[in-house]
């Protein structure tokens, strides 16, 4: 399975321990909220910059960003019969009411523009 893979190189190579991350996006400089806050505010501008890249390649004409790809990882977890109690721990919510009000939003907003379709 590719993630796994990936997820065992980046644990491999990286990973130190307790207070390490797999993932080289935090590390040891990274010590205040506010250079966390920032570093964390600038890999998802690259991350929604290269996003936006792959939909052009594929010819895509929605616009992808990481709200985009969480909407959509929640979306299919609901449809697949996932349980909204599993979605809110995959989402990191605090509580079940908060999944429900994000999975609500985004079907309502999956609706109306097939209500606009319509018409």
């Amino acid at each position: 399975m590719p993630a796994i893979d990936i997820l065992k190189y980046y644990k491999k190579t990286y990973y130190d321990g307790e207070d390490s991350y797999v993932f080289p996006i935090l590390n040891s400089t990274h010590k205040t909220a506010k250079s966390i806050d920032y570093r964390i505010d600038r890999m998802l501008k690259i991350v929604n910059k290269d996003l936006k890249e792959i939909a052009t390649l594929a010819k895509i004409d929605e616009i992808l960003t990481t709200y985009v790809a969480r909407h959509s990882y929640a979306t299919i977890m609901k449809r697949s019969g996932v349980s909204t109690s599993i979605i809110s721990e995959a989402l990191g919510h605090e509580s079940e009411k908060t999944t429900q009000i994000y999975l609500d939003t985004f079907e309502s907003k999956v609706l109306d523009e097939a209500s606009m379709a319509i018409l």
